[in-house]
This record gives C-alpha cells, sequence and structure tokens, in this order.
C-alpha cells in the first residue's frame, strides 16, 4: 500500500498455497492425497468444518491446487447457495458445461454431446415451475457428476455410451422423488416422458444404473464433488442437499467434499425434524476440523499489516508508544483475532480512519487509542457508538462532579452498560480495553488517582481519555476550535527560537493563547536539555508579549508561560542549575512578566516552608537583577511604564524586594506628577470580581483602598480627585475617575474591603 493508494484488504480465500500465511498447505496436500487414494465401490463424504472465516475455502482451494497438479482426480465444484434462488438452474448450467466441452475440442463427438447437453439442461428445466429451490439445483449436481462420467466415457472412444448417460441421469433424477417437495403431480408426466425415453432407448431403470455403476467403477480416477457454503442454506435446502448426498452413496469413485460450520447446519437440520449430529455422523464418513491457528501465527499477520499502516502513516509512527501498545493489547486486543477474516476487516478500516486522523505534520490522535478504538469499531459497534454518549463521564470532565462513593456507583454502571453492549464472548476483553483507554475512570475501579502531570501527559499524546481530544476520535476530524498537535509541534521546534516562538504564539487570540499553551505544559519533557539556555530565553521574552487574561476554565497566558518555565526547570536536578539557568538568560533577555511569577511563586513556596525551585543565593541574586530591571525600565520612560498593563505589580515587586521594602512607593512619588500619569496610575489598580446569579455571570471593577494607601497613599489620591476636570475626560479615564472615587468613599465609611487584592 502506497502513501497515495488506500486499499481495503482482501479477506477472501486464498487460491494457492503461496500465499498460505498460517502453514495450512501440509494440511491440505495430506487431504488431496487421501481423496487420490479412495477407491471403492461405494462414495466417500468428507467434512470439513470450521467456524466462520477459519480457512475452510482457502483449504479447499489449496487442496484443488494439489489435485490439479497431479491430474489425479476429476473435479466438479458445485456452490449451492449462490444458486439457490436463481430460475433456469438446470438451463444454465448445461449451458455452461456445453460451451466448455466444446471450447475444449471441436470435434464431431463434442459437438453432439455439446448439443446433447443444451437439450437435456432445456429439458429437466421444463418441470422448474413446480420443484421447489433445493429441486432445481438438486439436477446440477448429479449432472455435473454424469457429465464428467460421460465426458471420461468419450475420451475413451465410446460415443454410443452418450445416449446410455442421458437415459442414467434422467433414471437418477427419479430416486429423488421421495423428498422433493409438491413433486406429486408434476412428477408424473414427467415420469412418463423419462420412462417413454427409456423405453425407446429399451433399457430399464435397474440397467441404467448399473450402466452408470459400471462407467464409475471402470474410472481410473476419482470423481470428486466439492459443496461449499452448506452452512449459508435454509434449512429446508439443508435437507434436501444432505438427503441428496445420502441417496447416492453408493456409487463407486465418488468423494464427496462438504465444507460448512458444524453448529449452524445441525441447527438447521433439528428445524425441518432431524436430530441434526446423529443425521450428520449417518452420512460423514470423515469428519475433519480446520486445523487451529496458532496464536504466533495469526499475531505475526496481524503485525505485519499493522507495521504497514505505521508505515505509511509517518506521523502515527513518529509518536507510536510501544509499551503503551504491548499492554493495551496482551490486556484487551488479542482476545478479538481469532482467524485472518478477523484481522483482515480490522486492519482495512483501521489504514481508513488512520488516514482522516494522521495530520500534516505529526499524527492528531494517540496511534494506540485510535487502534483499540477501531477493535471496539468492528467488533462491538455497539458499544463504540455509545461512548461519545458518556464523554464528560469517560474523561472525568463533569463539571461539579464529586469524587464520592455515590459517583463511584455511577461510573462502575456506566461501564457495566457498555460492556453489556458487546457480544458476550467479548465482554471482558471489553472491559480491559475500556480501562486501558481511560485511566480517568482509575479512583473509581482501581481506586488509583494520578497527579496534574500525569494528565498533561495524557493531554499532550492526544489520549482518548482528554475531553480536548475525544471528540476527534469518533468525528474522525479535526473541529475548527481544536488545537491541532501539528501547531503544538510546531511551536516545540521553535521553542529554542524566542522571535519565531512568540510570533508563532501570539498570532493567535488571547483566549485560545491559553489553551494552546495548556496543551504544550505536556510536551514538556520533548523541550531539549542541551539547550536549555535558548528555551528559558525564549519563554521568557514570550511572557511579554502574551496576553494577561483569564477566563473561567484556563489560566491566563502569562500563567502558563511561568508554568511551562517552573517544569522545564523541575526536569534539571540541582537547584543551583536551575537559578544558574535563569540568571544567565534574564541577563541577556529579561523578561518582567515571567520573572515577576516566578518569584513570586518562589516567595510563596518559601513562606509556606516548602522547597522552592531555586537555591537561596541564586534567588537572592535574581531578585536584585529583577529589581534593577524594573527600575531601569521604570525610570528610561515613566509614561510608558505607566501605560504597561502590569505595572501595578511591578510596583508591589519593587516594594517587596528593594532595599527598605518601599520602592515602588518612591518610584510613585518621584514620577507620578501630572493628571495623565495619575490615571494611568490609577488604571493599572483596577481590578475585578465576579458574581453568578440565575446562571448568569456579572463582572464588576473596583479598585482597591489598601493598595492606593500602600503606593501613594488616600490623601494624595484625594489631592489629584479635587485636580481632574471630569469633562475633558474620555470614558476609560471617566471610568478610572469613578472607581478611584468609590474606594475613597468605601474606606471613609469604614467598610472593609471584602475580597482579596
Amino acid at each position: 500500500m502506497t502513501h497515495d493508494d488506500l486499499k481495503f484488504a482482501d479477506d477472501r480465500p486464498i487460491l494457492l498455497k503461496k500465499y498460505d500465511l498460517l502453514d495450512r498447505a501440509g494440511f491440505a496436500q495430506r487431504l488431496a492425497l487421501a481423496i487420490t487414494s479412495w477407491k471403492n465401490q461405494e462414495s466417500l463424504v468428507i467434512s470439513l468444518t470450521g467456524g466462520w472465516g477459519s480457512g475452510k475455502s482457502s483449504i479447499k482451494n489449496m487442496t484443488l491446487e494439489q489435485l490439479e497438479a497431479t491430474q489425479s482426480c476429476q473435479v466438479i465444484e458445485f456452490n449451492p447457495w449462490q444458486w439457490a434462488s436463481q430460475e433456469k438452474l438446470s438451463s444454465a448450467f448445461f449451458e455452461e458445461i456445453s460451451r466448455v466441452v466444446q471450447r475444449q475440442d471441436s470435434g464431431d463427438k463434442d459437438k453432439k454431446l455439446a448439443k446433447l447437453l443444451r437439450h437435456y439442461g432445456r429439458y429437466l428445466n421444463t418441470g422448474a415451475g413446480v420443484l421447489s429451490t433445493t429441486a432445481k439445483w438438486t439436477p446440477v449436481l448429479l449432472g455435473s457428476a454424469l457429465v464428467t462420467t460421460a465426458l471420461a466415457s468419450v475420451a475413451d472412444g465410446e460415443a454410443a455410451k452418450v445416449t446410455i448417460w442421458l437415459l442414467s441421469a434422467a433414471s437418477w433424477l427419479g430416486t429423488i422423488a421421495p423428498w422433493v417437495k409438491k413433486l406429486a403431480g408434476a412428477m408424473t408426466n414427467h415420469s412418463k416422458s423419462l420412462g417413454q425415453q427409456a423405453k425407446d432407448n429399451e433399457l430399464t431403470l435397474g440397467e441404467i444404473r448399473a450402466e452408470l455403476q459400471k462407467l464409475l467403477s471402470a474410472r481410473t480416477k476419482p470423481l470428486l464433488i466439492v459443496l461449499d457454503d452448506l452452512d449459508r442454506l435454509s434449512a429446508e435446502q439443508m435437507k434436501a442437499m444432505f438427503q441428496l448426498i445420502k441417496a447416492h452413496m453408493d456409487f463407486a469413485n465418488v468423494v464427496f467434499l462438504l465444507l460448512f460450520q458444524r453448529d449452524t447446519v445441525e441447527q438447521g437440520l433439528n428445524k425441518v425434524g432431524f436430530n441434526g449430529a446423529d443425521y450428520l455422523d449417518k452420512i460423514i464418513q470423515a469428519p475433519l476440523s480446520v486445523p487451529a491457528i496458532a496464536n504466533s501465527q495469526l499475531q505475526a499477520v496481524l503485525s505485519s499489516r499493522l507495521d504497514a499502516i505505521l508505515t505509511d502513516e509517518p506521523q502515527l509512527q513518529e509518536r507510536f508508544d510501544k509499551e503503551y501498545w504491548e499492554q493495551m493489547f496482551e490486556r484487551g486486543m488479542r482476545p478479538f483475532f481469532r482467524n485472518l477474516r478477523h484481522v483482515y476487516r480490522y486492519t482495512s478500516t483501521l489504514a481508513f480512519h488512520s488516514r482522516l486522523l494522521r495530520g500534516t505534520e505529526v499524527a492528531e490522535v494517540n496511534a494506540v487509542d485510535l487502534f483499540a478504538l477501531e477493535c471496539l469499531r468492528v467488533f462491538a459497534p455497539e458499544t463504540y457508538a455509545e461512548l461519545p454518549r458518556y464523554k464528560a463521564l469517560l474523561t472525568d470532565s463533569e463539571p461539579f462532579a464529586r469524587k464520592d462513593q455515590p459517583q463511584q456507583a455511577r461510573v462502575n454502571h456506566v461501564i457495566d452498560q457498555l460492556v453489556n453492549l458487546a457480544p458476550s464472548p467479548h465482554q471482558s476483553a471489553i472491559r480491559q480495553l475500556l480501562q486501558e483507554m481511560f485511566p480517568t475512570l482509575d479512583w473509581a475501579l482501581t481506586n488509583t488517582n494520578y497527579d496534574q502531570t500525569e494528565k498533561l501527559r495524557w493531554l499532550a499524546r492526544s489520549r482518548v481519555c482528554c475531553d480536548q481530544v475525544f471528540d476527534r476520535y469518533f468525528e474522525l476530524s479535526i473541529p475548527l476550535e481544536d488545537i491541532p498537535n501539528s501547531l503544538l509541534h510546531e511551536l516545540g521546534r521553535r521553542i529554542t527560537d524566542p522571535v519565531e516562538f512568540t510570533a508563532l504564539l501570539i498570532s493567535h487570540e488571547e483566549e485560545r493563547q491559553a489553551e494552546i499553551l495548556q496543551r504544550l505544559l505536556g510536551l514538556v519533557d520533548e523541550f531539549p536539555l542541551d539547550q536549555s539556555l535558548a528555551v528559558v530565553q525564549t519563554l521568557l521574552r514570550a511572557g511579554d508579549h502574551v496576553g494577561r487574561r483569564m477566563s473561567f476554565t484556563n489560566w491566563s497566558p502569562r500563567l502558563q508561560i511561568t508554568r511551562l518555565l517552573r517544569l522545564f526547570l523541575e526536569r534539571h536536578e540541582l537547584e543551583r542549575t536551575r537559578s544558574e539557568l535563569v540568571i544567565e538568560a534574564f541577563a541577556a533577555m529579561p523578561g518582567l512578566v515571567v520573572m515577576d511569577q516566578l518569584l513570586g511563586a518562589e516567595a510563596a513556596l518559601r513562606r509556606n516552608g516548602d522547597v522552592g525551585y531555586l537555591d537561596d543565593a541564586g534567588f537572592e541574586q535574581l531578585k536584585t537583577l529583577y529589581v534593577e530591571a524594573l527600575q531601569q525600565v521604570a525610570k528610561r520612560d515613566p509614561d510608558v511604564f505607566l501605560s504597561d498593563e502590569n505595572h501595578a505589580s511591578y510596583l508591589i515587586d519593587l516594594n517587596r524586594y528593594s532595599v527598605g521594602g518601599d520602592g515602588g512607593r518612591r518610584w510613585v512619588e518621584s514620577h507620578v506628577t501630572t493628571q495623565a500619569r495619575f490615571l494611568l496610575f490609577a488604571r493599572g489598580q483596577v481590578n475585578f470580581r465576579t458574581s453568578h446569579s440565575g446562571g448568569r455571570s456579572t463582572r464588576t471593577d473596583y479598585i482597591s483602598s489598601t493598595a492606593l494607601e500602600q503606593m501613594m497613599g488616600l490623601a494624595r489620591c484625594a489631592e489629584w480627585l479635587d485636580q481632574l476636570d471630569v469633562g475633558v475626560m474620555n470614558n476609560c479615564e471617566l471610568e478610572t475617575y469613578r472607581l478611584v472615587e468609590d474606594a475613597l468613599a468605601r474606606h471613609a465609611r469604614g467598610e472593609a474591603e471584602s475580597w482579596s487584592d
């Protein structure tokens, strides 16, 4: 299969032993030898039984290949199921035989035989209107045996026996009268016609059968009649076929090879009044079963086909997790593959769906999860179809769901429902597959919990258990609002280039930036350690350019950048190494936003007595470098500094980290010297709180009087308000004015701050 030539696998039986993948050619060879060795005055009935897709027809084809190679048997293949519903079967069959005879030799004898065959076929078809469906194809089987006998006679130069052959066939047809349905009326006239023909040729019925037995006994090669797909017949058709075989088991040098699934045929015969098992035992002298398939052989075929899919889909191959695959296959998938047909059905559609989700540079799904879900879709389609209905539960993303006993019982109940939708032989494997694919349920199924780092890895690997990627497995496409893996891959590739990484990231809207960075958290392990300095510089730079808005469902892009940096630093074991790395990167590229977040998180850890990311000396040195960088920026252009939407945090840091603990307030006193700068300063102090009522969310902006007091003093703020001309303000400035006014009023009333600053 080439990259641009998608083909479904052909699960039809093989025709030649050179295509044998399961080492059954030897079995077929021995079966052929047994058939050619039969020389007896009675027929031999051999059955080859096995389940659907077990390889019965493939063994038959290899057996016939061996017989053809040795020229030791004359073969007539007849599939009654293919003809069971066709009209004028006799006429069509003999027309075809006559054409074959005439093509082989254009001599006068064979021309005459071909003519008689066509005439005989049309003659037999005159009673078709009163014969049942089974009766239509009964004479075909008998006729095919007799045609072979007649051809052997002609080959021996006994042309006179053609006439006897026709009379023998007519009499033989008469022997099946007792079990042909509704034959009585039509058979009366038909038997008179056949009787008249016998009379005309001065042969009795006994003489015809004796001549037929003589012809068969004289043959040097047995006549093999192959009947395939008997298990596809209706119960009545099964009855007719097996009665036909039973009625003619006394002919010499005739071997019947019957192929069917035994339990299906037994059930069919039971429906029409027989004891199916006993009846088959009376007819079949040599019952054979299809050899069992070694698990190693079947797995080798499956592995070969999966390797071919991965070869054609390098995106899937690139991130293929062999350890996860072995675990998934051994615990959940192996039981589904019991024969080659299962393998072919599965790999055909898997190749098709892999093409849909391969992505551009990297796969958009996890290959192992895709393989497992395809197993569900092929072998347990009802279970597969129900999975999207339970997306939130399976991905552990139900809003406000608690991990308590009622929820645990609900999870187990849903899993039981999904399992019970599958065919009973597969239910145990289905349960295991679901547990492997959805570790998000382990808290309820096995009392196992996973930390946030592990969940980020699932997301980075596009596991189906993550609600962000679940839909693509079932929609078989990438939703427009989703984050494609190709974008994440490109960002990962640019992580050592601060300019290119930042440019690609900020080309997306602020809310989408946060989602992208959330997904990147799981790829931190792939950032190159040998280029750690460049990685840290990239993250420092990006932090100064991404958005700061936080949503209800995600951190702000700035916070996500800092989380990326902290996770990357954790890959370096020593705190000293981390400190040196950040110090060197910050000296070359002073990213103020990320350093604000990093130092704030480090200080909080230390206040709580936890171990930080940095060593003590490094932490102190970074604080000094950060304060110096802030002071330089703030002094260089106070207006630009105040226009930075993050300047309020910087002023707090100047208070927190500078000598004396008031560096921010001193800068405000020195530089907030105009009405415009006061409004910019006040705007930086704006915060907001959100309230929920009646299913609606309301945002309320406010300014903390405590923050104003710390940075400027409330009295000085009041003086600025008195100086401002409200009439010349724009809407933003007017809103800021009113928020400062409200903060001063609340303080004057003695109202406590009811929110966190």
